[in-house]
């Protein structure tokens, strides 16, 4: 792939791109020496030799289970692992009110205490006191707290970390406490069969009282000792005081204002709104504000939570994760808070401070915020992220617990920003400040009521695989009688299986959990992954409530590869280290941090899955102090102990960006596209998408004569369509404007020569579903040779009142002038029916309707998207190529200027899709025209292929109105996409029938509507999503191919195809994202944008956002090339 900078020959092409927001543009424009030694104890005195900067050592040897029937992962009983605790209830604590929330979980933290070789295991104390088990030997444990110093059985403790906390060479416990002091335990040694510790949090400044939920250490000022991030959640009221008595709570404030007096004070905010009766009080349940702890370097903390530029916020906490999001070799910050309260990404300024950038660097979060971990998914060299929330892994499940969709709820989902989705969230960096999402497209949007998630390469193939833990109190979100129930009964658990996603590679992952014996049945909570037996592979630790903890042997025959690291100047574990690891098969990468999932802190050691079979090229440490190693020749299947050097062996890590093959142009940043507020679900409450927000169009061409450029802006109703001329040296001037265009919402715009004057005059098709009658009365401007436009006479134009789309033109009969065809795009109100397309020919610069005679296949041609004239079969005649939803790529052949339908005989018919965009070349230079055609793509909750489409019904169901039922299928069964909330709203006879969520989730399509009801309406069906290409064999056939996966990120609209990289094949450039479906459903914007390069025989291959230069973020729609400043 190339991504050197153009050649002159192409530095000049422009891609313009249209959004709801500006116009953008983008311009092409010393080897360390490697000691072995035999395996030995590491020494557990604080000194390092710095001669010693790489130890060899050799893994235990495995006793993998061979036999067939053996899962990858043997889960040992508590009399095999020594572990007894379990979190079990106790109704007569006085935290017991955790019991149905899930908050009551004990964390679990790792990490090897006694230096003795083997890691060892916390348990925070929830309501039964702290434990702590040494590992005696492999997968074998002792409890060792009694006599520890870790015994504080009065404390709720919930989240721990083991960490260096003092650089002294031994790891020391920080635990979070809810409603008390935290406790840090200091190691003071080995002293017989345990090791002691000494509580030193006041003295450190780390005795927090609050609802601390989880630490979360990192060195973010890079100063070689580690800060402190702490999690928390809420403060809940105890029995007593619950439901709260409002003349109890409010008290009078200063000024005399009325104020929430204690304890109220830290659960509630007060809501005054002033009316004609006096102020109006309400309150809402919040959460805590978090803190920010920076070492100073002397065992003490500073409290820097305000100065550093962390929001004193009121979320509810589950996670905070340390994760270097754009590359920049700083630990950014992910905080994920529960209830809809807003994400945070706090971006390392590098200064000791942060800015919160989660608009800037995600298209959506999740809603309920749990588990969140980082890691590299794709084997790219850079680390990706996973956020869970608690979306059901079936209809059923997704459908009693989404509740009633009120209009608040709906305009919190509106107007939340970033927006929040129900599901889960797949974030894959992109070397740049923003990532790409792709939850549904690698088939992890849904996983259950998920608590922590856990990214490792579980069986050692070299791809990192993903666990999730489940369960719950009770469906506490059951929706019955229209109202939502939240029960009581702590005994009452909703079990669940865990889940483990199987990475098979090319975005593609496989639930695996009953085959590897990971796929538990409980409530599952916090788990940690660790080498526990040090023989290659990663054991798991899981927490369950009401059950014994379970340690799951690992049992895979491969041995994998440990990083173990001593740092100098860098935190002595090395936490926050990224190594990176090279093999023949790829680039693999860890970043080493402790605190991942839900509760959990992990081990500071990296696992890779390479084993003894595979050699690594080159092994390279980038240590947070800035100090960046490299070593070469290494064979996998080892434990490697790197001790950070004094001088760096090789350049820093941010030394090698590419160079992007395109850069932005801010000539149009002040340019906008603006759209009124329009309900489309007003009309068609089951409308699956928007349909008054589908432009803005885009049109291309020198319109005042000056050599160079210009391009046209349609305008939204409620907007002027916008003049944009070149300066001629890539500069715009002020945007002028089409007098009289205001009331029209422009669709598909067209630059030609109508008239044959040399100039280019301009047809807007008019569209959109807020207007009607002469209000989608397409326009023609004669130019006046100047770039000046004025309203041609109505002769011009037939007359038409249809909601049209796309344009297209060519000389289709031959006679030396320009004809246009018109898409009809949509019948307002009246989705999925669409008006007839249109077939104008020229006669002397005024058109007449052609297609009955010419084409009438166009009256019933469907809702058009898309539209290219060209020649397919090379007989000289312009053929008509259409995108179309709920539909076949449409191909009309013209014959000797008759069109003829070869949609069939092409082997188009079969490949329906939404398709959103065509466009025509040849992409494998073989002589003939291939197709582009762009689609929905494949990550969003649709999911489509021949045998079970995506279907669609149009009737009245009942009601005296015509109705949208959409439908798919799970396991062969067809069900109702819509919940019940949104159907009944619609569709009111269904309540009488399906009084509660639970029927109406059970119910297939055929016990929701009648057979009668679905016989009488109109079925429209999906078989493929996929953006892709469709090649010509030569002989007028089609056969579809699929764009690489992350061009199914999002749907594509615009296409643009142009050898961009001066390597003579063609190139390809998709218009990402969609805003506006409706909000169930959520931004399908995971995409920004992209690049493909050809290879020149049909196939392409994405060139990332940090190669290509092209961050898109928004609701992309038209694309067009040009040549901005004339120096091709």
């Amino acid at each position: 792939m190339n991504t050197e900078p153009m050649s002159s020959t192409f530095r000049s092409l422009i891609i313009l791109v249209t959004l709801s927001v500006p116009i953008i543009l983008f311009s092409s424009c010393k080897k360390e020496e490697v000691k072995n030694t035999e395996q030995e104890k590491q020494k557990a005195s604080s000194a390092i030799d710095p001669k010693d900067t790489i130890i060899i050592k050799q893994l235990s040897e495995t006793d993998s289970l061979n036999e067939p029937d053996k899962k990858l992962f043997v889960a040992l009983n508590p009399e095999e692992s020594g572990i007894q605790s379990e979190i079990k209830q106790n109704l007569e604590h006085p935290y017991s009110f955790f019991y149905n929330s899930g908050l009551e979980a004990s964390g679990v933290a790792v990490g090897d205490v006694d230096n003795d070789g083997l890691p060892d295991l916390f348990l925070a104390s929830s309501p039964g006191g702290n434990r702590l088990y040494r590992q005696v030997s492999p997968l074998k444990f002792k409890d060792i707290t009694q006599g520890s110093g870790l015994e504080k059985d009065n404390a709720w403790g919930r989240g721990a970390s083991i960490i260096d906390i003092d650089n002294d060479g031994d790891l020391d416990i920080y635990v979070a406490n809810y409603g008390q002091e935290n406790s840090l335990y200091i190691n003071t040694g080995k002293e017989g069969d345990t090791v002691k510790f000494v509580e030193r949090a006041k003295e450190s400044g780390l005795n927090t009282i609050d609802a601390s939920l989880m630490p979360s250490f990192c060195d973010y000022d890079k100063d070689g000792d580690l800060d402190l991030y702490l999690i928390t959640n809420e403060y809940r009221l105890p029995p007593n005081l619950t439901p709260p008595d409002p003349k109890k709570m409010i008290g009078k404030g200063p000024e005399g204002k009325p104020a929430l007096i204690p304890p109220y004070d830290k659960v509630f905010k007060l809501l005054v709104k002033q009316t004609p009766k006096g102020p109006m009080i309400k309150w809402d349940k919040i959460g805590r504000p978090d803190y920010l702890y920076r070492n100073n370097g002397d065992g003490t903390f500073e409290d820097v939570t305000q100065n550093a530029g962390i929001i004193p916020g009121d979320g509810r906490g589950l996670s905070a994760t340390w994760w270097d999001y754009n590359d920049d070799g700083l630990p950014d910050l992910y905080v994920g808070n529960d209830w809809g309260d807003r994400d945070y990404l706090y971006h390392n300024n590098g200064d000791g401070t942060f800015r919160d950038a989660i608009e800037e660097a995600v298209p959506y979060t999740t809603m309920f915020s749990m588990g969140a971990d980082a890691g590299d998914l794709n084997n790219d060299g850079r680390v990706d992220f996973i956020l869970a929330d608690m979306s059901g892994t079936t209809h059923y499940k997704r459908k009693i617990s989404m509740g009633s969709m009120e209009a608040s709820t709906t305009e919190f989902m509106l107007k939340a920003r970033p927006p929040q989705n129900m599901r889960n969230v797949v974030f894959y960096n992109t070397g740049t400040r923003r990532l790409l999402e792709s939850a549904y497209l690698v088939g992890m949007a849904n996983s259950d009521w998920t608590w922590s998630v856990k990214i490792d390469d579980l069986n050692n193939d070299g791809r990192s695989d993903v666990f999730f833990t489940n369960g719950m109190e009770q469906n506490i979100r059951e929706i019955e009688d229209g109202t939502e129930k939240t029960k009581n009964e702590a005994q009452n658990l909703r079990k669940e299986n865990n889940l483990v996603f199987k990475n098979l590679g090319n975005y593609k992952f496989s639930e695996s959990g009953k085959d590897w014996g990971l796929d538990h049945f409980g409530f599952s909570l916090a788990a940690v992954n660790c080498d526990f037996d040090r023989d290659g592979d990663i054991d798991v630790f899981v927490m369950h409530r009401d059950e014994p903890p379970i340690l799951y042997k690992n049992t895979s025959k491969d041995s994998g590869t440990l990083i173990k690291l001593n740092g100098t100047k860098s935190n002595r574990n090395g936490i926050g280290t990224k190594v990176t690891i090279e093999t023949d098969s790829g680039t693999f990468v860890k970043q080493i941090n402790v605190a991942r999932g839900y509760l959990s802190s992990d081990e500071a050691i990296a696992h890779f899955g390479i084993t003894n079979e595979t050699e690594i090229n080159r092994l390279a440490v980038h240590w947070p102090s800035g100090i960046n190693q490299e070593f070469k020749g290494l064979e996998g299947g080892k434990i490697y102990e790197i001790t950070e050097s004094v001088n760096n062996s090789l350049a820093s890590v941010n030394d090698n960006k590419d160079k992007t093959l395109f850069k932005i142009n801010t000539s149009l940043s002040g340019v906008r596209h603006k759209e009124l507020n329009y309900d489309d679900f007003e009309h068609q409450p089951l409308l699956p998408n928007k349909l008054s927000q589908l432009g803005p169009g885009i049109a291309v061409g020198d319109i005042d004569n000056d050599g160079d450029e210009d391009f046209i802006l349609g305008g939204a109703k409620g907007s002027l369509t916008q003049i944009l001329k070149n300066k001629g040296d890539g500069n715009f001037s002020k945007p002028e404007t089409i007098e009289g265009s205001m009331n029209f919402e422009d669709m598909g715009l067209l630059l030609a020569d109508t008239e044959g004057d040399g100039d280019l005059d301009l047809i807007a098709v008019s569209g959109g579903v807020e207007s009607s009658g002469a209000l989608l009365q397409d326009r023609l401007y004669i130019n006046d040779g100047n770039g000046n436009f004025l309203l041609a006479p109505n002769s011009y134009l037939p007359v038409d009142t249809d909601s049209g789309g796309p344009i297209a033109t060519a000389d289709i009969d031959r006679d030396g002038d320009l004809d246009i065809f018109i898409g009809g795009r949509v019948i307002g109100k009246k989705y999925p029916t669409a008006p007839r397309s249109r077939l104008l020919i020229n006669v002397d610069g005024k058109f007449q309707e052609a297609a009955k005679e010419m084409a009438p296949s166009l009256s019933s041609l469907g809702l058009v998207t898309g539209a290219t004239f060209t020649d397919i079969n090379d007989d000289g005649w312009q053929d008509l190529i259409i995108a179309r939803e709920w539909g076949p790529i449409t191909y009309l052949q013209n014959e000797k200027g008759k069109f003829n339908d070869l949609t069939k005989e092409s082997g188009l018919e079969k490949i329906s899709g939404w398709w959103n965009g065509v466009n025509t070349a040849d992409l494998d230079l073989d002589g003939d025209i291939d197709i582009v055609a762009s689609n929905f793509g494949i990550n969003t909750k649709y999911h489509a292929s021949d045998d079970h489409p995506v279907l669609l019904y149009y009737g009245k169901f009942g009601t005296d109105q015509m109705r949208l039922v959409e439908a798919e299928y799970e396991n062969g069964q067809l069900f109702p996409v819509r919940g019940k909330s949104c159907s009944t709203r619609a569709i009111p006879h269904l309540a009488e029938r399906f009084n509660t969520f639970h029927s109406f989730a059970l119910a297939e399509l055929n016990q929701v509507y009648t057979p009668k009801e679905m016989e009488d309406s109109l079925k429209f069906s999906i078989t493929e999503l996929n953006s892709g290409v469709l090649i010509n064999d030569g002989n007028g056939k089609f056969s579809f191919q699929e764009l690489p996966k992350v061009a199914q990120v999002a749907p594509c609209f615009g296409i643009v195809i142009e050898d961009m990289n001066g390597d003579g094949f063609p190139d390809l450039f998709l218009a990402q994202n969609f805003y506006h479906p409706q909000v169930e459903t959520g931004r399908m914007s995971g995409g920004m944008s992209l690049m493909l390069t050809g290879n020149g025989d049909g196939t392409f291959e994405a060139l990332w956002p940090h190669q290509s230069g092209i961050i898109i973020s928004s609701d992309a729609k038209s694309a067009s090339k040009t040549d901005l400043n004339g120096d091709s």
